[in-house]
C-alpha cells in the first residue's frame, strides 16, 4: 500500500554562502510552523553531498556541532508535515540520490495527483523506491535517461509531474526552485550578501537578513549557478492560476508576504 506524505511543508535554500547550513537552520526555524515532524538540510560543496535528518523539531535535530560538519557553500532545507502517511525518519526529507549527472537533492512542498500512475511506470523498468513519499518520483524521474537528446532532463520531469508543488532541488553545481503551472503552493527569491535564495514564505528572508527579490512565478524554474539566476518558463502563459486560499487564512505565517499581499 502506498501512502504519501502531502500537502504543506516548508523548503529553503542558499546558493554561494560560506554559512549555508547555518543560514538553512534559521531558514528551516522561520519556516516550522510549515512542518513539525521532521526536518533535514543537505549540503553540497560542488563535490560531495553532506546530510543530516531527524524527527521532530529543529532546533532539536540540528544541535550540538551537527551543523558545523555540514559544510559546503549551498543547501537546502526541509521540514515537514503530512496529512496521511507514516511519519518515520526514511520519509524525512530533503530525498538525495546519485545518478549518471551525480547527486541531486530534493526538497518538496506539496502533492503529487499522479504519483501512483507514475511510480507504478517507474517500478515496472526496475527502479526502487525506498520511501512512501510522492517526492520520490520527483527523484527518479530527474535520474531517468535524457529525452530527446537533452543533456537536462529537468523540464522532461517537470512536465510529466501533476498536482501542487513547490520544489527546491540541488545539484553538485545549481540550486533550483520550481513551482507547479497553476501556483497552488508559495516561492520565492531572495539575496543576502552575494547570495541567493529559496524559501517557501517571505518570514524565511527575513530571519536570516535576506531581501526579497521576487516571488517565483507560477510554472516558472529558477536556475541558480555561478553564473547567476536564469529563467525557464516551460508551460503556456495562459495556463489558469490557482493559488491555494489555505496558505492565507491557515498555514502561512502572519508576517510574510504572499502574491503582494501581507498574510
Amino acid at each position: 500500500m502506498q501512502n504519501y506524505p502531502k500537502h504543506y511543508c516548508g523548503v529553503f535554500g542558499i546558493f554561494g554562502h560560506p554559512n549555508a547550513a547555518e543560514l538553512t537552520y534559521y531558514g528551516l526555524y522561520a519556516l516550522q510552523h510549515r512542518g513539525q515532524e521532521s526536518a533535514g538540510i543537505v549540503t553540497s560543496d560542488g563535490k560531495q553531498f553532506r546530510e543530516h535528518k531527524g524527527m521532530g523539531l529543529v532546533p532539536h535535530i540540528f544541535n550540538g556541532p551537527i551543523l558545523h560538519d555540514l559544510v559546503g557553500h549551498m543547501a537546502v532545507g526541509h521540514t515537514r508535515y503530512s496529512t496521511t502517511g507514516s511519519s518515520n525518519l526514511r520519509n524525512a526529507q530533503p530525498l538525495t540520490g546519485n545518478c549518471l549527472r551525480g547527486q541531486i537533492a530534493v526538497a518538496h512542498n506539496g502533492n503529487l495527483t499522479n504519483a501512483a500512475v507514475l511510480r507504478d511506470e517507474l517500478e515496472s523498468k526496475g527502479v526502487m523506491f525506498q520511501t512512501t513519499v510522492d517526492s520520490e518520483v520527483i527523484l527518479s524521474l530527474l535520474a531517468q535517461p535524457s529525452q530527446n537528446g537533452q543533456e537536462n532532463n529537468l523540464v522532461h520531469t517537470i512536465h510529466r509531474i501533476e498536482g501542487a508543488y513547490s520544489l527546491v532541488i540541488m545539484t553538485e553545481k545549481e540550486l533550483i526552485g520550481v513551482r507547479d503551472p497553476h501556483g497552488f503552493r508559495p516561492l520565492c527569491l531572495g539575496r543576502v550578501d552575494d547570495a541567493w535564495v529559496l524559501a517557501s514564505e517571505s518570514c524565511a528572508l527575513d530571519l536570516i537578513h535576506a531581501r526579497f527579490i521576487r516571488e517565483v512565478e507560477p510554472g516558472e524554474i529558477v536556475v541558480i549557478n555561478r553564473e547567476g539566476v536564469s529563467s525557464i518558463k516551460p508551460f503556456p502563459e495562459h495556463t489558469r492560476r490557482a493559488f491555494c486560499m489555505f496558505e492565507y487564512v491557515y498555514f502561512a505565517r502572519p508576517d510574510s508576504t504572499i502574491g503582494g499581499r501581507s498574510v
